[in-house]
């Protein structure tokens, strides 16, 4: 195997997962903001989500065979703990752990309260922005122009949904 194999496969699954994340996000923030009446949004928002937690396991995972930075398990676990770029690795980290457990939680919702589990899972879009931040900030491909149109692409469209999404709505004026 060639020596930068667990490089590219951690950089693949990372980049795959901030993809999928972001269209995860974007079809939740239709959804939740009923901006889209179709049916077949919450199955295309649930496959999208559980790749992106594959993606993540896979990029995680991956680093540990890495020659180079060769981190261990603590540190692609423990937000802060890497010494290659602890604080934007560190959000990544982070970000990952509230994907994962706001995700899952889907699997719970009845049991935490339908409610509660909306409020929860409003959060998803900050663990998303840490995902972004992650990828620019710690991404060995952050300058490159591909990837910047990539991230483009998927994020810009996505920010627009949640800015609409939480800019209050301004009542309709009423005419006489």
């Amino acid at each position: 195997m060639s020596e930068h194999f667990f490089w590219i496969t951690s950089r693949a699954a990372g980049i795959s997962a901030l993809l999928a994340a972001s269209a995860a996000v974007a079809l939740g923030l239709l959804m939740g903001g009923r901006m889209s009446k179709r049916k077949d949004l919450r199955v295309m928002h649930e496959a999208l989500s559980l790749g992106t937690l594959v993606a993540l396991v896979v990029h995680a995972l991956a680093l540990l065979g890495d020659s180079y930075l060769k981190p261990s398990l603590a540190d692609i676990t423990i937000p802060f703990m890497i010494d290659y770029r602890p604080f934007w690795s560190g959000l990544g980290i982070v970000g990952g752990w509230m994907l994962f457990l706001l995700g899952v939680s889907y699997y719970f919702r009845t049991k935490i309260g339908v409610a509660r589990w909306r409020m929860l899972h409003r959060w998803t879009a900050l663990a998303w922005v840490f995902g972004v931040v992650h990828a620019v900030g710690a991404g060995t491909d952050a300058g490159e122009a591909w990837f910047l149109v990539a991230l483009a692409m998927v994020v810009l469209p996505t920010a627009a949904l949640l800015v609409r999404r939480m800019t209050p709505a301004t009542p309709k004026a009423v005419t006489s």
